[in-house]
């Protein structure tokens, strides 16, 4: 083999007269081998020796004793020897002593109810922008629950638990997790856990378990469902709906998976949930509200949240306010006298504001009326609908809102919505006819007499105590 090819290149180079460049392209040897060879050299070139060469039985001693040595430690350790050579070369040449040893998995074993895992899969919608899926899975019946949310903070964290447990009317006695913010600050020098995830798990009794640095392998059933929902669902997912109705179509989804057989138990999640003897949950559910520090409202009297601008009323400008947030709302409070609350938003840079919170002193009649009808029109959808129907009967919207407004003193809410559905089925969303619901006199009823008159006339004579001690 080495004479033929030596011979071709002799044959291509005289006869034919190519260059090496030529030969490199017509028999894919390069052009350097071809020069050698052509010239008489061998036809692979000498190994180099390295300076390192008479302390390779060294270093190969001390990687026996550490078999994580740095290349760094290395390097420190032959300059005190007096070895003078690079930082890189060293880390070249015990590249091979640094080769990864293959670990070896074992299969885990979880008894029913044992353990549940956890964690957070980001995902990004191409409408709604980043978006967080709570994934829970129980280890040994691989029963699965995933929701979606539009944060992955603290409350949104604990609120993918409370709604875990309340699916599955059941605890199990610990949950699994990587080192996530939400369950521990830091690892060294000794683990610190966050405060408020340990009241929680004292809450519902639970076991907080962490998986070792950089072991995976630990939590593999969560990580599992995760790819699995990045390959069949995620990838597929609607591009124009909503939160809502994505989560809808998660669950959905879920349900399905929790109904096929699994390849690893050959059962199906939901036969094997029935194995699971989970705890009962506590009788008070956990509050979940996360509580900010006071801090002063700006100069137009807003709450800055979550990069939203949440108002409170006039007279609080310039005070120092604590917000108390849930996944659904924004709760402002003066110290324990709650004054102001919002629905949250998860938009960027809005400004929520309740026109209710505006002094109406400097404003003029028509702002005012204005005021009250924007109130008025987002209190309830059926109010909504009742104004927006008045006005095409031919009546003023604003007054209509204005008069519901004062009728709110004397009138619940649920009155008046139910006042309201009422004109809206009958037909006659007007402002009469509302009132006529509410002032209507009550009909005049039969009165009600026993079949024997004589009873309505029974007397009865007290006795005395002393008969009692007959």
């Amino acid at each position: 083999m080495e004479e033929t090819l030596k011979q071709t290149i002799l044959y291509l180079r005289d006869v034919l007269k190519l260059s090496f460049y030529q030969i490199q392209e017509r028999s894919g040897i390069s052009r350097k081998r071809a020069s050698r060879i052509y010239r008489g050299s061998s036809q692979e070139r000498e190994k180099r020796t390295f300076l390192l060469d008479p302390y390779r039985a060294l270093i190969g001693e001390w990687f026996k004793e550490h078999p994580t040595l740095k290349a760094q430690q290395v390097h420190n350790w032959l300059r005190t020897r007096g070895v003078k050579i690079s930082y890189p070369s060293v880390v070249k040449y015990t590249r091979s002593f640094r080769k990864k040893v293959p670990k070896v998995y074992h299969h885990l074993t979880f008894a029913p109810a044992e353990e549940a895992q956890v964690d957070w899969c980001l995902i990004k919608h191409p409408r709604l922008g980043k978006l967080f899926c709570f994934v829970f899975i129980l280890s040994y019946s691989r029963y699965l629950f995933a929701h979606l949310f539009a944060r992955s903070s603290f409350e949104f964290f604990i609120e993918g638990h409370r709604m875990a447990f309340s699916l599955l009317q059941g605890l199990p006695y610990g949950i699994r997790y990587d080192n996530l913010s939400s369950v521990v600050l830091k690892r060294r020098p000794e683990v610190q856990y966050n405060p408020r995830f340990l009241e929680f798990s004292r809450h519902y009794n639970l076991e907080i378990r962490l998986c070792n640095p950089g072991a995976g392998n630990e939590k593999g059933r969560v990580e599992r469902a995760i790819r699995t929902l990045r390959e069949t669902f995620f990838n597929t997912m609607p591009t124009e709906a909503s939160l809502k109705a994505l989560n809808q179509a998660l669950h959905e989804w879920v349900d399905h998976r929790n109904q096929i057989v699994h390849r690893a138990t050959e059962q199906k999640p939901i036969e094997r949930l029935r194995e699971e003897k989970l705890r009962p949950l506590p009788e008070i559910p956990w509050n979940n509200v996360s509580i900010h520090p006071p801090e002063k409202t700006s100069k137009t009297a807003m709450m800055i949240f979550d990069t939203n601008a949440y108002s409170v009323p006039d007279y609080l400008v310039g005070k120092a306010l604590s917000i108390h947030a849930t996944p659904e709302k924004v709760m402002i409070y003066d110290g324990p006298k709650q004054v102001a609350s919002h629905p949250r938003s998860f938009d960027r840079g809005r400004r929520i504001i309740n026109p209710l919170h505006r002094s109406y002193g400097k404003l003029s009649t028509e702002a005012k009326m204005q005021r009250i009808y924007e109130v008025i029109h987002h209190l309830h959808p059926t109010l909504s609908d009742f104004l927006e129907k008045n006005q095409t009967c031919g009546e003023n919207p604003q007054k209509t809102a204005y008069e519901i407004f004062k009728l709110m003193k004397s009138h619940s809410r649920g009155m008046l919505l139910s006042v309201a559905s009422e004109c809206l089925n009958k037909k006659s969303p007007r402002l009469k006819t509302f009132l006529s619901y509410l002032h209507r006199e009550p009909a005049e009823t039969e009165a009600v007499h026993p079949q024997k008159g004589e009873l309505l006339n029974i007397s009865y004579k007290p006795r005395g105590l002393e008969a009692y001690d007959e």
